[in-house]
């Protein structure tokens, strides 16, 4: 089997938390890292991970939610002065429109570092490629990566990554659909989008005071999914591994384990920050 690991660099949500940084995860093929989303904190949990951020070349973006897309600035500007000389980032119809502006708001700062003789490679001229729709996607990784379309409240997309006798594929955000259960078939890793996990943030009497909360809760529970959603989509597509992320605060790490074992007779993990996740290692369960 191929030396695919995925780092689990951020497993929170748009409401901060100490513990956990905004969604973000690394895949390393060999020692090559490919960075799916770009949460806030990601290029720390980078390096507390061991990964210098000079040397990330490649990003995905599953969609464009700040809580996925809030690290890229630091990214991009930390990268480029570290060293990084080149980018590739991949992402939806949008992505181009909110790099450049990005680049934009900080052109008086660019032109200052330009001045001092740092180039312009790795900053102004990244390449950004929007997707167009579901199918392979043209990279230059040593991986046939696959785009599906899922289902949340913008354009969202899942990738698969197939890397030799290896596959992984990262949900993004979604509600339960057919098409992830397609993309992820045999998959040996599934990174499972979880954010209804059982959590005190949303208990059903604080609904009942709140109205807001409530209209919130029910907007969540239309575009994302539960433990055992995620488990029935693992448990169609006959994945090896289920790793659930997209953490509300204070989830209940054990119950969010028992219901998605119930449905999945795979191995399931519950990650917290920095974990590793390794095709090869299929024994044990909670993490």
């Amino acid at each position: 089997m191929s030396n695919v690991t995925v780092k689990m660099l951020g497993t929170g949500c748009p409401r901060p938390e100490i513990d956990r940084a905004g969604p973000a995860q690394v895949l390393l093929i060999e020692n090559l890292p490919i960075l799916i989303d770009c949460g806030e904190g990601t290029t720390a949990q980078l390096m507390k991970a061991g990964i210098a951020p000079e040397e990330v070349k490649h990003l995905y973006f599953t969609h464009l939610h700040s809580d996925h897309t809030m690290g890229y600035t630091q990214f991009l500007f930390a990268g480029w002065e570290l060293g990084r000389r080149e980018l590739t980032v991949v992402g939806p119809k949008g992505l181009k429109k909110y790099h450049d502006t990005i680049v934009g708001m900080f052109e008086e700062d660019i032109d200052y570092r330009l001045s001092l003789g740092r180039p312009r490679n790795g900053l102004l001229d990244v390449n950004i490629i929007e997707l167009e729709g579901k199918g392979e996607v043209s990279c230059d990784i040593p991986a046939q990566v696959t785009a599906a379309q899922m289902d949340h409240s913008i354009l969202t997309y899942a990738y698969r990554f197939d890397i030799q006798d290896t596959s992984v594929v990262i949900s993004g955000d979604t509600a339960p659909t057919n098409a992830l259960v397609e993309l992820s078939k045999d998959a040996d890793i599934l990174v499972h989008d979880c954010c209804l996990a059982p959590t005190k943030l949303y208990t059903a009497e604080e609904r009942e005071r709140n109205p807001e909360r409530q209209a919130l809760w029910k907007r969540i529970n239309e575009t994302h999914c539960t433990p055992a959603q995620a488990a029935e989509t693992a448990r169609q597509a006959n994945v090896k591994q289920l790793v659930l992320t997209h953490f509300l605060p204070d989830i209940d790490v054990q119950k969010t384990y028992e219901e998605a074992a119930e449905v999945f007779s795979g191995k399931v993990i519950v990650p917290y920050d920095l974990e590793v996740i390794t095709a090869k290692n299929l024994s044990g369960a909670l993490t």
